[in-house]
C-alpha cells in the first residue's frame, strides 16, 4: 500500500495538480470530504463550517477520517497541513492521523502568494477566512516536516505558479515515480 499526502493551503491549486495522480492508478481521496462524511453523521451541517468547529470537535473527526483512509489501499490524500481556526493553526496531520495514514510521500503544493489570492478572489463557490498566506505556507512546511520525522516520509515541494499547472502535473508525476 502506498500513500501520499498532498498539502496547500486554500487556493493553491492542490487539487488541479494531483488529478494527475489518477492515471497512475492511484485513488484521490479528499480528506475533507472524508471528515465530512464522519461528522455529519454527528453534528456538522456544512463542510465550510468545520474548521470553526470546537477544536475537540476537529480532532475527534480527524482521527476517524484517518482511520478510515488509512484502509482504502493505494491512495493520493489532498487535505491540509494546518487549519486556521479561531484559536490558530491546528495540525493538519497531528500524531494520531499522521500514524494511521503511515505516508511514504508528504508533497506540499505551494505558489506566490499574490497568486493564491487571485485565485481565492475568484472562487465564489467557497467561503474561505482571510490569512497571512506566507505565513500559513511557512507553518506548512513545519507541520509537514514534524510528520515526516514521525513517519520517515519523504518531503517534497511542487510550485503550482499562474498558468504553469502542466509544469506543476509533470513534477508530481515525477515525484510519484512515473
Amino acid at each position: 500500500m502506498s500513500v501520499v499526502v498532498v498539502t496547500g493551503v486554500p487556493g493553491v491549486g492542490k487539487s488541479t495538480v494531483m488529478n494527475a495522480a489518477e492515471e497512475f492508478g492511484f485513488k484521490i481521496v479528499n480528506f475533507g470530504s472524508i471528515m465530512f462524511e464522519q461528522g455529519s453523521k454527528d453534528e456538522v451541517r456544512d463542510r465550510d463550517a468545520m474548521r470553526k468547529l470546537p477544536v475537540s470537535s476537529q480532532r475527534k473527526y480527524q482521527k476517524m477520517a484517518g482511520e478510515a483512509i488509512s484502509k482504502m489501499g493505494d491512495v493520493v490524500v489532498d487535505t491540509h497541513a494546518s487549519i486556521l481556526t479561531p484559536a490558530g493553526y491546528m495540525p493538519g496531520l497531528p500524531e494520531w492521523t499522521v500514524r494511521a495514514l503511515n505516508p511514504d510521500i508528504i508533497v506540499l503544493v505551494e505558489a506566490d502568494a499574490e497568486e493564491i489570492e487571485r485565485r481565492r478572489n475568484k472562487d465564489s463557490s467557497r467561503i474561505r477566512d482571510s490569512d497571512d498566506i506566507e505565513l500559513h505556507q511557512r507553518v506548512n512546511r513545519e507541520y509537514a516536516a514534524v510528520a515526516a520525522v514521525m513517519t520517515g516520509a519523504t518531503v517534497a515541494i511542487v510550485e503550482n505558479h499562474d498558468n504553469q499547472v502542466e509544469v506543476a502535473a509533470k513534477r508530481f508525476r515525477e515525484i510519484l515515480g512515473k
